[in-house]
């Protein structure tokens, strides 16, 4: 998700040893990273989107079975795919084996996410608290859990999945690609069977020292499609997983919200980004970000030119975005409020979409002008 993530895997010619290349033999050259700035632009928009769209799908603001219901619904599941997609990018830019050892990975690592972890966990709580009155009870149990806002369980996920990127990085340099597909495949089985159990009364509940750990099988499957083939049949199989994935979680989610009589537990699974209907958008999704992407940076159009270098230029802030929007959302939520029925909801939900990016842009760029604010965002 972040741009030193980037450099890492591309500085001057770098490449990357196949999973399974035999000792002394000649490495592939590094996949091109070209889209990943689009992919990580399109996720983080995808992901303001949900969180300015969701109120309507648990009918905080509409009525279950409208109009406006349903099309919240519809778009919410064809977005689902965005975190899986960080996660993934994640892993197909820091998995292949290279040179570094386990301490400077990890305090390069500190600097890019820990600090942001702690200032932001403390910094949501602390708003949290003078905003809803939550307690210092409630405060810690929270954080314990790993959630301290709806958002920052990402943070979790990916510093849980950083302290054990060095042994899979081993792992990846001494496996075949099958036993990788193997791996990868099985751990996200447990993660949607994990989910799943989930349901039941009584059972479930994740930590902080916990959260990464059913996301580990989107890790290694990021650098298993990051490293696999290009071309129009990847894309024709992103583009039908993407759209059947996307189809399934807005069907499957809306018909149980429909029979429950309200939206509960058995919908959000579907909608979890564990769920089989999400597992796969997420994977088709991936796969076609990466050919628009490739595709856009082969191009010779002035279009497609401004759209990279547009990408380009959003990546950087990207992460810092991702921090600050649901205070920026909620804050203009409170202060504006949302039409509560009809179409307006849905149209309103995307302009508040469309501003909050804008301001969040707007506050992160001058919090990188910042000598000590700039560490985290």
């Amino acid at each position: 998700m972040y741009v030193d993530d980037i450099r890492t895997a591309t500085d001057r010619g770098a490449t990357a040893v196949g999973a399974g290349t035999a000792e002394g033999a000649v490495p592939r050259p590094a996949p091109p990273t070209a889209w990943i700035d689009l992919a990580r632009v399109a996720a983080m928009g995808a992901v303001v989107l949900i969180h300015a769209y969701s109120p309507l799908v648990t009918e905080v603001y509409t009525g279950q079975g409208s109009t406006a219901w349903w099309t919240s619904t519809a778009l919410d599941a064809a977005l689902r795919w965005c975190v899986p997609v960080f996660v993934m990018i994640s892993g197909a830019l820091l998995l292949s084996p290279r040179d570094e050892t386990a301490p400077d990975f990890y305090r390069k690592r500190w600097a890019r996410i820990g600090v942001p972890l702690v200032v932001w966990t403390a910094a949501y709580l602390a708003w949290e608290m003078w905003r809803t009155g939550l307690t210092p009870s409630g405060a810690v149990e929270q954080a314990a859990s790993g959630e301290p806002a709806i958002h920052l369980y990402f943070l979790y996920i990916i510093a849980g999945l950083y302290v054990f990127t060095p042994f899979l990085r081993t792992l990846v340099g001494a496996a075949t690609r099958s036993a990788l597909w193997w791996f990868a495949g099985a751990a996200l089985a447990f993660g949607a069977l994990n989910q799943a159990l989930g349901l039941i009364e009584g059972v479930g509940g994740t930590t902080a020292a916990a959260q990464f750990l059913p996301y580990v099988g989107y890790y290694v499957l990021g650098w298993l499609l990051f490293h696999g083939p290009t071309g129009r049949r990847p894309l024709r199989l992103g583009l039908a997983l993407l759209v059947a994935g996307s189809a399934a979680a807005a069907v499957g989610a809306g018909a149980l919200a429909e029979l429950a009589g309200e939206w509960g537990a058995e919908a959000d699974y579907v909608f979890d980004f564990l769920s089989p209907a999400v597992i796969a958008a997420a994977i088709g999704a991936f796969l076609v970000l990466r050919e628009a992407g490739l595709r856009l940076a082969a191009s010779e159009r002035r279009t497609a030119a401004l759209v990279s270098r547009t990408a380009r230029w959003a990546a950087g802030p990207s992460f810092g975005v991702y921090l600050v929007h649901v205070m920026v959302l909620f804050s203009l939520r409170d202060l504006f409020g949302m039409p509560a029925e009809g179409p307006w909801s849905v149209l309103a939900a995307a302009g508040y979409a469309a501003v909050v990016t804008a301001v969040s842009l707007l506050l992160v760029e001058v919090l990188r002008r910042i000598p000590f604010a700039r560490a985290v965002v």
